[in-house]
């Protein structure tokens, strides 16, 4: 779902990647985190400067009153330089020296038109991230791009149970209680047994009491 382009569009701005939106996303939706209110005071604009590429921007989130916010969710989302805002993957980041902007929506044939007339100056990018918070010891840590970064969370625990805490609020149209500890402990036995079949997960969920006697 995270390489897929309709994912990719909707968390990007208008013109450009967005790994704040990106990394939120990740955090609240597969590792159950919370990310704090944005602090009064706090501007938080990243410098409008297409001379420079994204995660140089990105620099100004470093400071203390920022990153102590940025560090749960950042590193989550930079890995995703690995495509452009369209979703398209980047083979590389281009500069147009005319325009003085780097260029985000260049098909092949204008990257090697740009390259061999001299127009555009290819930049190497950085994709690397990290994974923190899931309290596993083989998920957490560095990533070099988003194909780590996907390939790990798919194998975590912690992104797994969270999928299926999910999947029983819409299909219950309501958080989980206490009461609940047994349907969902028998839907993830139901996932996994049948080798990550989600269609054995929703039976196991529309088949137990917290279904069949909701209110």
């Amino acid at each position: 779902m995270l390489h897929d382009l309709s994912w990719l569009i909707t968390h990007s701005t208008n013109d450009q990647n967005d790994p704040v939106h990106r990394g939120i996303w990740i955090r609240t939706h597969l590792l159950a985190g919370n990310v704090p209110a944005l602090p009064i005071g706090v501007d938080a604009k990243i410098p409008e400067d297409h001379d420079k590429p994204l995660r140089q921007r990105f620099e100004v989130t470093k400071a203390k009153e920022c990153w102590k916010c940025h560090k749960h969710f950042e590193p989550l989302g930079m890995p995703f330089e690995s495509f452009t805002d369209r979703g398209w993957v980047r083979t590389g980041m281009y500069y147009h020296k005319k325009q003085k902007r780097f260029e985000t929506m260049l098909t092949p044939d204008k990257i090697k038109s740009g390259l061999e007339k001299g127009e555009l100056i290819e930049h190497p990018f950085d994709t690397s991230g990290k994974i923190t918070g899931t309290g596993e010891a083989d998920i957490d840590g560095p990533v070099k791009d988003a194909n780590e970064l996907v390939t790990k969370l798919a194998k975590s625990t912690r992104v797994r149970q969270s999928i299926i805490r999910h999947c029983f609020r819409y299909w219950m149209g309501r958080n989980e209680m206490l009461s609940d500890s047994k349907t969902l402990i028998d839907a993830e036995k139901s996932y996994l047994d049948s080798g990550g079949k989600f269609s054995e997960l929703l039976v196991s969920l529309l088949t137990s009491d917290s279904f069949l006697y909701r209110k």
